[in-house]
């Protein structure tokens, strides 16, 4: 059980670490008084909106990823004769089942978590690495 916890411990530091903006000091934010949660940290819901941010990327990210990829699938000569509709039908039909796996998946660490204050920031860490690595994925994917 400390495996999980000093995990759990790590990966709620990590990506508090990962919103930081190292070049705000207190001094900066008190003359910017910025509304962004990134820089401040403040607390569990600032922490939580940050991951949110985050993982709006990384989704963006993993967007553009699979859409490239789709417009790769295409005949290269009038001799290739591959049929890129099965593949498309199929690529997407594996994106379906994906995303079920990384929120299931996520929502297994959210509920393992629910009674603490850290649950969403490990939900929304596992989102965020999950999406990572669909996304390299994807961009390493050969259509050749």
């Amino acid at each position: 059980m400390m495996k999980t916890s000093h995990l759990i411990a790590t990966n709620a530091i990590a990506l508090s670490l990962m919103c930081l903006s190292p070049n705000l000091t207190a001094n900066a934010y008190a003359e910017t008084n910025t509304a962004d949660p990134c820089k401040t940290q403040a607390n569990t819901i600032e922490i939580n909106e940050c991951a949110k941010s985050e993982l709006a990327k990384k989704d963006k990210a993993l967007n553009a990823a699979y859409q490239m990829l789709i417009k790769k699938l295409a005949p290269t000569d009038k001799f290739d004769d591959i049929n890129y509709t099965e593949v498309k039908k199929q690529l997407l039909e594996a994106q379906q089942n994906w995303i079920k796996y990384r929120d299931t998946d996520c929502k297994a660490k959210y509920t393992l978590n629910e009674k603490g204050t850290i649950r969403g920031v490990v939900h929304l860490g596992c989102l965020i690495e999950r999406t990572e690595q669909r996304t390299k994925e994807l961009l390493n994917w050969n259509p050749d």
